[in-house]
């Protein structure tokens, strides 16, 4: 009987062996073609997550609570997707190509840590990550409201056009507006609607990048929904 366990574990060993093996080729790749350098997004003292929770938040990677994970996965993917995003922008910067710019009042995205992640192909990488750091992944990614920027077929139909000019590689961005609050959340009181405001940025959105020294112009003949709707300098965090 000890035999065969011990057959077992040297073949789950080889198992786990292979895997890593897969995900550093893999890991090499995707490396190349992000242009991230030599730094990992996650395992090591020096690699992405523990950096941001360290010197972001101040705390050792084994206090941290679930907000604090988040944030840190959060950024340690939009470490990655922003050198995809420089090294896209200077590519539309040599080339000139002419580019769609999508204006809508809404954008319903949902939540961008798992958007990104799949995205960026980064999803098996993650998911070992949190197994060997014991995470509650489930429970980390319900840490990130959903993004309070539209609230039904309009708002879904306009994320879906970037998704789609994203896989297309079309030089693209989408402009809309930063709400405050989101949908108002619903409960029955009594047998009565009781609304209450989507406070849907209480708390930091690690996605957000300020830009206030950029600004716009509108023309005063535009329609008023073109004239708001330029008016927001806040990247919706999709890879063009």
């Amino acid at each position: 009987m000890s035999e065969v366990n011990e057959t077992a574990l040297e073949r789950s060993k080889r198992s786990d062996a292979k895997q890593d093996l897969l995900l550093a080729d893999t890991a090499q790749d995707l490396l190349q073609q992000y242009g991230c350098g030599p730094i990992q997004f996650s395992g090591t003292n020096d690699a992405l997550y523990e950096r941001h929770l360290l010197f972001d938040d101040i705390v050792a990677p084994a206090a941290a609570g679930t907000r604090e994970q988040f944030e840190a996965a959060a950024r340690s993917a939009r470490d990655i997707l922003s050198q995809r995003w420089v090294r896209t922008q200077s590519t539309y910067d040599r080339e000139n190509p002419k580019r769609v710019y999508y204006l809508s009042m809404e954008f319903l995205i949902g939540r961008s840590l798992t958007n990104n992640i799949t995205n960026l192909l980064l999803d098996p990488f993650v998911k070992r990550a949190a197994a060997q750091k014991n995470l509650d992944w489930l429970g980390l990614i319900e840490q990130e409201p959903d993004a309070g920027l539209g609230n039904g077929g309009l708002g879904r139909l306009a994320a879906c056009f970037l998704d789609s000019m994203a896989t297309m590689q079309l030089p693209a961005m989408g402009y809309g507006l930063r709400y405050e609050y989101g949908m108002f959340k619903q409960a029955i009181q009594d047998g009565w609607q009781q609304e209450q405001p989507d406070n849907w940025l209480r708390r930091q959105d690690p996605w957000e990048v300020a830009r206030p020294t950029r600004r716009w112009r509108s023309s005063s003949t535009a329609p008023s929904s073109c004239m708001a709707g330029a008016s927001t300098p806040f990247p919706a965090g999709l890879p063009c």
